[in-house]
């Protein structure tokens, strides 16, 4: 059986993702947005959410990120209206570079 942490992050997982499919920030319209994990502390205050933003363009990363940062409310009242919790967690969250990772490594192997 899963714990808690796990449960509530897979719940907030899917509602995350939702909200960025249905209700992306307009500045984030070029690019496709992933919610690839989230984790809880273990007290459930604080969610730390990875979010994939493909294609790799630095600039338009950290400009979607910027726009992200300024919609955490929106992302925090999502999270409180689909999951059931009794505190709703601070939101935090970063660019997840595990694509990237994976396409270098991609490459390396053709190389071979």
């Amino acid at each position: 059986m899963r714990s808690r942490p796990e449960r509530l992050a897979r719940e907030i997982r899917r509602a995350v993702g939702d909200l960025l499919i249905h209700d992306a920030p307009e500045e984030c319209s070029k690019v496709m947005l992933t919610v690839s994990q989230v984790e809880l502390t273990p007290d459930l205050k604080e969610a730390r959410i990875y979010i994939s933003i493909y294609p790799g363009d630095d600039a338009l990363r950290r400009e979607c990120l910027r726009v992200l940062k300024e919609y955490q409310g929106r992302i925090r009242l999502e999270i409180g209206n689909k999951v059931n919790m009794r505190f709703v967690p601070e939101v935090k969250l970063f660019i997840d570079n595990s694509l990237d990772q994976v396409e270098r490594v991609n490459i390396l192997l053709r190389d071979i």
